[in-house]
């Protein structure tokens, strides 16, 4: 059966990914260190699941501080991001094809406001990472538009440039849909678990019509 839900990732699938996710975790790690942190920085998961895990350690004034810094780190790469050229004619198309749409993201909102405005409109759930207790991976936040929207996860499709939006897919029971648009080729969201992949998501309507 072809998905009547579309779970968009953002960053690297409906905008151009230009956050430094290298330096973010640099900078988390000296700040973790200013506050006493000893011995190795965290080694599994990534950034959001590392501070997590180091605040068990430093306590809610270290996760409080690396959140801030993050975000504001996100709203400075998202004052120079922009929407792909084929983001708005995509979910206008999909919309009128009846698709039901969400974006979630692990961003926070305010970042993705300024790169897109009109995301509360354009789909008919947005749920950046303050929205939802976890974000993905965890399958809740795919189930969380999905239990908004009235729909079961085997008619949704997520689609998204990055294996955890993969697996993020597959824990949900979603179909795994990947765009090589971000920072990941075709073989690792292949090799992820993606069911399709697609260069970036222009094509998407068309591909799901041919499936």
């Amino acid at each position: 059966m072809p998905p009547r839900v579309l779970i968009f990732d953002f960053d690297g699938t409906l905008a151009e990914l230009n956050i430094d996710f290298a330096a973010m975790r640099a900078e988390v790690e000296v700040l973790a260190r200013g506050l006493g942190l000893a011995g190795p920085w965290p080694g599994q998961g990534y950034l959001l699941e590392q501070v997590e895990q180091v605040a068990g350690r430093l306590g809610d004034g270290f996760a409080q501080r690396a959140g801030q810094l993050i975000m504001e780190r996100e709203l400075a790469a998202a004052r120079q991001g922009r929407l792909f050229a084929f983001t708005r004619p995509l979910l206008t198309q999909a919309r009128a094809r009846g698709y039901s749409l969400a974006i979630i993201s692990r961003n926070c909102g305010a970042a993705i406001r300024l790169v897109f405005p009109q995301v509360d409109h354009a789909c008919d759930v947005f749920l950046p990472r303050e929205a939802v207790p976890q974000t993905k991976p965890h399958p809740g936040h795919p189930l969380e538009a999905l239990k908004r929207l009235g729909l079961p996860p085997h008619e949704a499709a997520l689609i998204g440039d990055h294996p955890i939006d993969m697996a993020t897919a597959l824990a949900a029971g979603c179909l795994p849909v990947g765009v090589a648009s971000g920072r990941m080729g075709a073989e690792n969201l292949r090799s992820a678990g993606a069911a399709l992949v697609l260069p970036d998501a222009s094509g998407l309507l068309q591909a799901l019509a041919g499936a």
